[in-house]
C-alpha cells in the first residue's frame, strides 16, 4: 500500500485540480510571510475549496494564537500544520479547538528525536532544517520517529526518489513541494503525475 501524499506550496486552483485528478490525499497552502509559496489569506478561500475531496493544510509559523484560531475558524476543515517554534501548548489549546494539528519537525541527532518524538500533533513532519529549500532531510532519524508514530517525510522528494525515500523510512506519509515544481509555487502537471504513477506501483507489490 502506498503512503499517503501531500503535494505542499500549491498557489494555484488549477495546479491544485492537477493533484488532486492525480490521487493527492493531502494539499498544502504555505501562509509564512516570509516563503515563495506564500498564498494571501485572501485567496485561500478558493484553494480549499479547489482541495476537495483532498484534505487543506495550511501552513504557518509562529503566529499568534489568536491569528491560528481565526484561521481555523474561517476554514473549519483545514489541517494546521506549524512550522516554527510552537510549543506544546500552543497546540494543545488548538487541538481543544478540534483543530487537526501537524507540527513539522528538524531532525539532526537522537536528542531531537527524543524531544519531538512525544510532541501533541497527529503527524509530524520531518523536513530539512529550513522547510520547503528542496534539500534532503536525515532518513536514518526519520525512520526512527517512523517507528515511534506515525510521520510525514519531507525535504527534496520528487518522482525520482519518492518510492526509495518511503522504503528507506516507512514514512505513513510523503509531503512533496519542489520535487514536483517547475518553478516556486508552480507545479508541473508531468511532474506530479510522475509522482503518483511511481507511488502506485507499490500497491502492485501487496
Amino acid at each position: 500500500m502506498r503512503p499517503r501524499v501531500k503535494l505542499c506550496g500549491m498557489t494555484r486552483v488549477e495546479d491544485v485540480c492537477a493533484a488532486v485528478a492525480a490521487g493527492a490525499d493531502y494539499v498544502g497552502f504555505v501562509l509564512v510571510e516570509s516563503s515563495r509559496r506564500r498564498v494571501m489569506p485572501s485567496a485561500l478561500g478558493e484553494l480549499v475549496t479547489a482541495a476537495a475531496p483532498a484534505r487543506a493544510v495550511c501552513v504557518i509559523a509562529d503566529e499568534p494564537l489568536a491569528v491560528a484560531r481565526g484561521l481555523a475558524a474561517a476554514h473549519p476543515s483545514v489541517i494546521l500544520q506549524l512550522h516554527g517554534r510552537e510549543s506544546a501548548e500552543y497546540a494543545r489549546a488548538l487541538a481543544g479547538d478540534g483543530v487537526d494539528v501537524w507540527k513539522a519537525v528538524a531532525l539532526s541527532d537522537d536528542d531531537d528525536l527524543s524531544r519531538c518524538a512525544d510532541f501533541p500533533a497527529v503527524r509530524l513532519v520531518v523536513d530539512a532544517a529550513q522547510g520547503g529549500s528542496g534539500r534532503l532531510c536525515d532518513w536514518r532519524l526519520a525512520a526512527a520517529l517512523a517507528l515511534r508514530r506515525p510521520v510525514l517525510l519531507a525535504g527534496g522528494i520528487g518522482p525520482g526518489n519518492a518510492v526509495a525515500a518511503w522504503r528507506a523510512t516507512g514514512a505513513w506519509g510523503l509531503d512533496i513541494a519542489s520535487g514536483v515544481e517547475d518553478a516556486p509555487g508552480i507545479k508541473s502537471v508531468q511532474k506530479i503525475n510522475e509522482l503518483m504513477a511511481a507511488l502506485r506501483s507499490l500497491d502492485k507489490e501487496q
